[in-house]
């Protein structure tokens, strides 16, 4: 009661939530770092190309586990206006303890890699929360134009180890504007109509916090969400729709439309360049190849250039380009000799944080490639190193929209198989006489696997350069090797490598017994234990890896301990494991073959998946135990 007073008293916003931080029952506060005492986010279009964005919430940090909730930032550009910006900070009585003033706030340009203009700016402020429970309230307002506006404001109202007391969305929308929307675990809108306007209205209430989790799917597959886009919308005198995806295709196909010309003398050289080729596959070879030598990636981001290439004309004058102007050369080269092709809207990441599908047309795109349909074949065009027609992991299995000449389509990149993207390495160890070893490595890394080792090789020139990343990284064991030979194949996804050294002191000597780690690289990797596990299990690698270690040592020594009799084999719906050794006249051989593939599991397989790389890991980790020979 008394801290009730005291709070009554308190003339500050977010004074009435304060109470509710103390009051909150045990449901909202296990597994939370923080509580979301209100959100309320207002989305009010005014026009196809403008709209309204205001957010105000209250949150209480809890302790300081919280993911960096403390910083508080909204992002603007060109055509957006941050108009409202406050930020307020009280203790656990009520009592301010920060308010964001000018000095406070920092507003920063957003440079990305390889940007050269890139009108990206954020607005933050960090909050000095050195107590806990400490409440910040949040009030921002953003008037966004153009393309701005098609960035609309999803609703993920709380995310994960954080809890939730009240929410809500607002959308008003003008009544001619379709609204389109989407949304996981949230009920069906409010509809009212209000003046010229049509509203829409969503709530949530006592949402628990959802603890994180390893390798659990991206929180739009596990917390309440809401997706939005406009049905007619409008951008630079360009009109558009989201209706379907055929129709957002067609407007990205009207932006695009006309900036595939070649300048004249271009369009000489791309005849030239494929003069005397003897099939489609091998010109688009030679012109893949052309484009990475004669150009370079640079991100330019203004207005709608974000979504609009650069012409042919002007990649070929100033010989760098993004993802689209790129993407947009390529097929203008390839248009001149013949041969048709699609541009292609992609999200290239890890993991798309939301993933497209087929009844929901949005901008959920980051990335553009190149699709030519005779062949079957993607282009990424913005790498000046990738094979022909290579799509990197970061872009397969996953939906995209190609822009053909009848609008968008949806399709599908090409799914990771394991046997595509692994390695291929082996390893002698000769034990010398004096506890040393001769090592010999011979590895061809390919697919999703070479792509660490073909970036070194393109960034890392000087091969005394590569061997210290390697080394420093646990790929080799040291430096001062006598032969090295690093190789990037230039038409397919693979890169070899070999390696020879002297290890001094490689083995372990007890008395009349030496010890020699058998695999040099071994694959160790478990995942984080788990006691309770409520997510589902979301692994996403493939790989094939096969490894062979070969251990030649004197015939005055015999192995004493750690022989396999019969095959170490381990099964699991994410994979498989196999090892075997064989006696060979010079010692041992060890042969390892490991599968994995992605697999989605229900939260109570954990424990089994679990056990797949620790068992992995044991025998991965087999140590030799060598010994003098005994007589009779």
């Amino acid at each position: 009661m008394v801290l009730l007073i005291v709070w009554a008293g308190t003339q500050v916003r977010g004074q009435a939530e304060m109470p509710a931080a103390l009051a909150l029952p045990d449901s909202l506060r296990e597994n939370a770092n923080s509580v979301v005492l209100s959100y309320d986010l207002d989305y009010h279009v005014t026009s196809l190309r403008t709209a309204t964005i205001r957010e105000r919430r209250t949150i209480t940090l809890l302790n300081g586990k919280h993911d960096r909730e403390n910083v508080v930032a909204a992002y603007y550009d060109g055509e957006s206006k941050i108009t409202t910006f406050d930020v307020l900070a009280t203790d656990l009585f009520g009592g301010e303890i920060f308010r964001a003033r000018k000095s406070d706030i920092t507003d920063e340009r957003i440079t990305a890699e390889g940007s050269f203009v890139d009108d990206r700016w954020v607005r933050y402020t960090k909050v000095p929360c050195t107590k806990y429970p400490c409440t910040i309230t949040t009030e921002v307002e953003r008037k966004v134009t153009d393309f701005a506006a098609m960035a609309f404001p999803h609703w993920n109202p709380v995310h994960r180890d954080q809890s939730l007391v009240t929410a809500t969305f607002t959308a008003r929308v003008p009544a001619e504007i379709p609204l389109l929307y989407t949304g996981y675990l949230v009920p069906e809108p409010q509809t009212t109509g209000e003046g010229q306007d049509r509203v829409y209205r969503w709530k949530l209430q006592n949402i628990p916090a959802q603890p994180s989790e390893a390798l659990s799917p991206q929180p739009t597959e596990t917390l309440p969400f809401v997706r939005v886009s406009l049905g007619d919308f409008e951008i630079d005198g360009y009109r558009g729709s989201f209706g379907d995806w055929e129709r957002f295709g067609s407007f990205i196909g009207t932006i695009m439309a006309g900036r595939d010309e070649l300048p004249a003398r271009l369009s000489a050289e791309v005849h030239a360049e494929v003069e005397g080729a003897t099939s489609d596959r091998e010109k688009i070879d030679r012109l893949y190849r052309f484009m990475q030598d004669r150009c370079r990636y640079v991100s330019v981001q203004l207005g709608i250039g974000g979504w609009q290439p650069f012409s042919a004309a002007y990649v070929e004058e100033n010989r760098y380009g993004d993802c689209k102007a790129l993407s947009n050369y390529m097929g203008a080269m390839l248009k001149e000799v013949g041969i048709a092709s699609y541009p292609v809207l992609i999200h290239s990441s890890e993991v798309p944080y939301y993933a497209i599908r087929e009844d929901f047309a949005t901008s959920a795109f980051n990335h553009m490639v190149l699709y030519v349909p005779s062949e079957d074949m993607y282009l990424e065009c913005t790498s000046k190193h990738a094979p022909t027609g290579y799509l990197s992991e970061s872009t397969l299995d996953r939906g995209v929209l190609w822009i053909t000449p009848e609008g968008g389509v949806m399709a599908r990149t090409p799914a990771l198989v394991p046997a595509e993207h692994g390695h291929l390495r082996s390893v002698t160890q000769v034990l010398k006489e004096d506890n040393n070893v001769d090592f010999v490595l011979n590895a061809t890394y390919f697919g999703a696997e070479q792509e660490l080792f073909r970036g070194l090789a393109a960034y890392f020139g000087s091969p005394q350069d590569r061997l210290d990343w390697l080394h420093k990284n646990s790929f080799l064991p040291d430096v001062s090797g006598s032969d090295f030979q690093y190789t990037v194949a230039g038409e397919a996804p693979e890169v070899s490598m070999s390696y020879t050294t002297r290890l001094n002191n490689r083995l372990r000597k007890m008395g009349s017994r030496r010890f020699l780690m058998l695999n040099p690289q071994p694959y160790n990797w478990i995942p984080e234990v788990q006691e309770e596990r409520s997510l589902p299990v979301d692994f996403r690698t493939t790989r094939f890896l096969v490894d062979t270690v070969r251990v030649n040592y004197e015939e005055n020594l015999e192995i004493e301990s750690g022989l396999i009799r019969e095959p170490l084999v381990f099964e699991h719906q994410v994979g498989k494991y196999r090892a075997e050794m064989r006696r060979t006249e010079e010692g041992l051989l060890w042969i390892r073959t490991l599968l994995l593939r992605p697999v989605r599991l229900p939260a109570e397989d954990y424990g089994s998946f679990r056990q797949f790389f620790v068992d992995v890991a044991k025998a991965e980790s087999l140590q030799l135990v060598l010994r003098e020979r005994r007589t009779k």
